[in-house]
């Protein structure tokens, strides 16, 4: 996994053994199941606010294509190949009951915003961290090609970015406050989650060594872990450039509220 997404470099409690290069392929696992997360609990969420609402199936539109998210196959299979090859079963977060909660009660128009979040955060994934790192497994490689593909590449799917920000575009201006409001709490909700994996990552760091770290060289791990996965899924998105202009279309009060999310993210 690349350093920019991995974020391990500066922890020197990693420095002992192999351990900094088993954190990294954890990382590489942990992350691929946190997306896969991520898009299933939003996609569910799409479809269930669809069947119970004619409105929000008309905002909702460039969600509701079955290959909107449909990656499940794609990280799966290189997860279970990951799994065959590392010496212990990685552990991985279950399917976040908080998160399903707070998407199943957001406005529709917040779910679009989240799914032009996780769309723009692919593609800076892929083409700013690790299109033509040859240092990369190939096989993890291929994966985020693939996934940036799905996501960004074909730009004129019903399901692109480009249609997304067109449906954000053409958003009342009455749905703005509240769906601003969802879309931060969405991402609350996401860092816990993000937290918690961070956490089991290192558990399965020390069932590799066969160890437990010592309390603060776990805390410096966890920390690492926890400040790179936030960058990697939040952060990178919330500062996109695409995310931005796509959010000054809906009102004057959309930056400000990103910055907030920011600084608050921080100060937790």
């Amino acid at each position: 996994m690349p350093e920019a997404l991995a974020g391990l470099s500066t922890v020197r409690a990693l420095d002992h053994h192999d351990d900094r290069r088993r954190m990294n392929q954890i990382r590489a696992a942990s992350y691929l199941h946190v997306f896969d997360l991520f898009e299933t609990c939003l996609a569910d969420a799409a479809r269930a606010h669809a069947v119970r609402d004619v409105d929000a199936r008309d905002t909702l539109v460039p969600l509701l294509r079955l290959d909107s998210f449909d990656h499940t196959e794609l990280f799966r299979t290189f997860q279970s190949a990951f799994q065959q090859s590392f010496p212990v079963v990685p552990k991985l977060a279950e399917r976040p009951a908080d998160l399903d909660e707070i998407l199943r009660d957001a406005v529709p128009l917040s779910l679009l915003i989240v799914a032009l979040h996780l769309k723009l955060v692919t593609q800076q994934h892929y083409l700013a961290c690790v299109r033509g790192d040859e240092s990369l497994e190939p096989s993890f490689v291929r994966v985020l090609k693939e996934h940036w593909a799905m996501e960004c590449g074909r730009t004129r799917s019903p399901s692109s970015a480009l249609a997304i920000q067109q449906a954000l575009g053409a958003a009342l201006p009455g749905r703005v406050p509240a769906a601003l409001r969802d879309y931060r709490r969405i991402m609350f909700t996401t860092d816990d989650v993000l937290r918690r994996q961070s956490e089991l990552d290192v558990e399965t760091l020390e069932a590799t060594r066969g160890a437990r770290l010592s309390a603060a060289d776990r805390s410096s791990v966890v920390d690492a872990q926890f400040a790179a996965f936030r960058k990697t899924f939040i952060t990178y998105g919330i500062v996109n450039a695409a995310f931005v202009y796509a959010m000054r279309s809906l009102g004057p009060t959309a930056p400000a509220m990103l910055a907030g999310v920011v600084s608050a993210l921080s100060s937790r």
